[in-house]
């Protein structure tokens, strides 16, 4: 659990890390905590006794007298897995993403990009990110300049954009949307606070650009299948992530076809010709 004290007379900010470790999630999900004596809560990742206690714990040394709205960043459970038990449990009102609404079935509001929503100490403007998942949202603390950045941005590695709601194309634009924002810190979903947030999204989209042109490269040696690809670009990650890879680099080869800069027939794929 972290907490940030931010300039007064800004309300302070605090996070629970949900128990829920691993490959994907780091050390686990990031669930944060922000207001006065009502608090928001941004994304609960597990329905565990030891996780609902946790962040309903948190609230209170906070000095919260209740928990009052729960947001969601996307739809992935490691994000929302505990939001109805958290909502049950504390009565707060749950929202999402407008495209996903009836979701959880449990909703009680809904948002879309650039709607503005108070809490009890200021306010959060919607940003849609779409890529990682299309209905993706990070929340932009106006006053604080302090974006929450759910998968979209993480503290350590990078983020899977898996097809087929995962798209490369939507994913880079949505990275090139935060750049105008004035920040000061990125909040991730998973790993540790971003202090430089702009050299951290302009290292993604670099990234991202780096890739492409490694799969491009693998290509013209005669690469077909994502899988063949895949295991001629990434040569020393664990087992476990060899399916994430390989989704990663089809998502690359989508955004080339889209570009039609490489030719589909089938699983395989090809640079095509000029």
């Amino acid at each position: 659990m972290l907490s940030l004290s931010l300039m007064d007379p800004l309300p302070h900010i605090r996070w629970f890390t949900a128990a829920n470790p691993g490959y994907m999630t780091d050390k686990g999900t990031n669930q944060y905590l922000l207001g006065r004596e009502e608090i928001t809560v941004i994304d609960v990742a597990l329905p565990t006794e030891e996780n609902i206690a946790g962040i309903m714990d948190l609230a209170q040394a906070m000095g919260g007298k209740k928990i009052a709205t729960i947001l969601l960043t996307h739809i992935h459970r490691d994000h929302l897995g505990g939001a109805l038990a958290l909502k049950e449990k504390c009565g707060a009102r749950l929202g999402i993403s407008r495209s996903r609404a009836g979701y959880l079935g449990g909703e009680d509001f809904t948002y879309g990009d650039g709607e503005r929503l108070e809490y009890d100490g200021g306010e959060l403007k919607v940003v849609h990110t779409p890529g990682h998942e299309s209905g993706h949202c990070c929340f932009y603390e106006t006053a604080a300049q302090v974006l929450f950045t759910g998968d979209h941005i993480l503290g350590r590695g990078t983020t899977v954009i898996p097809p087929p709601d995962g798209n490369m194309i939507r994913y880079l634009e949505s990275l090139r949307k935060l750049l105008p924002l004035k920040l000061r810190l990125l909040l991730p979903g998973h790993g540790p606070v971003i202090n430089d947030p702009y050299g951290k999204i302009n290292e993604y989209i670099s990234h991202r650009l780096e890739r492409e042109a490694q799969v491009l490269a693998a290509l013209s040696r005669g690469a077909k299948t994502p899988a063949e690809i895949a295991a001629s670009i990434y040569t020393d990650i664990p087992a476990a992530l060899q399916r994430m890879a390989q989704l990663s680099v089809e998502a690359h080869l989508i955004k080339l076809s889209e570009e039609k800069r490489v030719e589909r027939g089938g699983d395989a794929f090809s640079l095509r010709a000029s």
